[in-house]
């Protein structure tokens, strides 16, 4: 009775005790570091074809792979394509959050691989924003501008599910509110002006009162010339209070500006932080031991510290200006984790307390029908069971990022071969990449996209 107990019983749990090495293997999608090593070489073509199907990313992962395909095709010049793909990603988004919770309820028994990746709270903030910039590429500044202001949108409807004093961190997103003004800027009607005027100042509220202290990021120049030249427009009372805030800064008035051609550049750099398990296995007093698991995020390395955008003119004059942080990914993602570890830590601990109060239950029927050799023999499978089947969510969208650098330049009417520069922390320049030669008349707006992650 014994030998058939522990073939029906013991060894079936030794068996489950390994299976979710399997599984953590198969929750991570194969294909991912595949298409970061393509992206990072700047080989969008063959990032694109291990993206033709979600196949490699696993039934799970449907959102990572909309994510990744569609900032391939975006940083790939594909600004159609990309707008579909995260649109689906939009969609998909929203079904999860409205989906029945029979699915995650799965994840208190055995880890959070057993459900489908919902993202990170800024995760699902940039898909507005890469869609934004889509739009902007194409043109289509009142497309940009509805999904620039789904950031807000979005970013409340995250932070209502919380009690006030619980919310996350990160509950606005200056960049979307900055980019909103320029694309306002680009309408070129008076009433645009006004409200570009009034997405700047929002912008810059948010990188005084919430970015410098969270994230480090500061209020970019960019944005307080945009600041005064809308400011400008709108009167001297608007004008006089914002001068007083930035004396010392130069700004181009309206009518200067749009006599003359504007180029921005957005420079995507380095690539985001990585996930990686923090737990601890701890024993208890009866023999039993117990696993709590949470992600970390680890930085990755690059040499690119800064970069600038480059007009060389027909007669081999060269304008140029540095880019700066609008947005820090890597910052946000830090803190939006360390925001929520306590929930982590939460459920894991629920997980685990749920799971040792079956398994010491199973231990005592077992102890009164076979004795104490088996029982100890069962709590031995069950330890082994409990440390590897409890593993922390390391998805994440790998092909963001670390940060989005941005510059403009105002040049006179005409063509111009641009470029976009890199370069280390001493100033070395590290490379020199070609966005186009390009004819500007006056009152024209250009967009360049530049992607590095070195």
């Amino acid at each position: 009775m014994l030998i058939n107990y522990l073939l029906k019983k013991i060894l079936p749990l030794a068996t489950l005790a390994v299976m979710p090495v399997f599984l953590s293997s198969c929750g991570m999608p194969a294909q991912q570091p595949r298409v970061t090593e393509f992206t990072s070489a700047r080989n969008y073509a063959e990032a694109l074809s291990c993206l033709k199907d979600s196949a490699g990313y696993g039934k799970n992962n449907r959102l990572l792979f909309l994510l990744d395909r569609g900032f391939v095709e975006h940083i790939g010049g594909k600004y159609e394509a990309s707008i579909r793909t995260f649109e689906e990603a939009k969609n998909y988004l929203d079904e999860l959050y409205t989906k029945s919770l029979t699915g995650i309820a799965g994840t208190w028994l055995t880890n959070d691989y057993s459900a489908p990746y919902r993202g990170e709270d800024f995760e699902a903030v940039l898909i507005h924003i890469f869609q934004a910039i889509n739009y902007a590429k194409l043109n289509r500044y009142d497309e940009a501008l509805v999904e620039a202001r789904q950031v807000d949108t979005r970013l409340g409807a995250i932070n209502s599910q919380f009690a006030e004093g619980q919310k996350n961190t990160y509950r606005e997103d200056a960049f979307a509110r900055f980019l909103m003004g320029i694309f306002y800027e680009a309408g070129n009607l008076g009433e645009n002006v006004n409200d570009a005027f009034i997405s700047y100042s929002k912008a810059a509220e948010i990188y005084k009162s919430d970015y410098l202290d969270n994230y480090g990021v500061e209020l970019p120049r960019l944005l307080k010339q945009n600041l005064l030249t809308t400011a400008d427009y709108m009167g001297l009372s608007e004008f006089s209070k914002i001068k007083e805030q930035y004396p010392q800064e130069e700004f181009f008035p309206l009518d200067l500006k749009r006599k003359q051609a504007e180029i921005y550049l957005i420079h995507y750099n380095g690539l985001s932080p990585r996930k990686a398990e923090a737990s601890l296995a701890v024993p208890l007093a009866d023999g039993h031991i117990v696993k709590l698991a949470f992600p970390r995020y680890k930085e990755i390395q690059y040499r690119t510290d800064t970069s600038q955008l480059v007009a060389r003119s027909s007669d081999g004059r060269d304008m140029q200006v540095y880019t700066e942080t609008g947005e820090d990914i890597g910052a946000i993602a830090v803190k939006n984790l360390e925001n929520r570890r306590l929930r982590f830590l939460a459920k894991t601990s629920a997980r685990a307390s749920g799971r040792y109060l079956l398994e010491k239950n199973q231990e005592q029927s077992i102890q009164s029908k076979f004795g104490d050799v088996t029982a100890a023999w069962f709590r031995f499978f069950a330890n082994i069971f409990n440390v590897m089947i409890e593993k922390a969510d390391l998805r994440s969208w790998q092909t963001l990022p670390d940060e989005i650098r941005i510059s403009r330049l105002l040049i006179e009417p005409g063509e111009y071969e641009f470029f976009a520069q890199t370069f280390c922390e001493d100033g070395k320049l590290l490379k020199e990449i070609k966005l186009g030669v390009v004819k500007v008349g006056a009152g024209d707006k250009k967009l360049f996209i530049v992607h590095t992650t070195t």
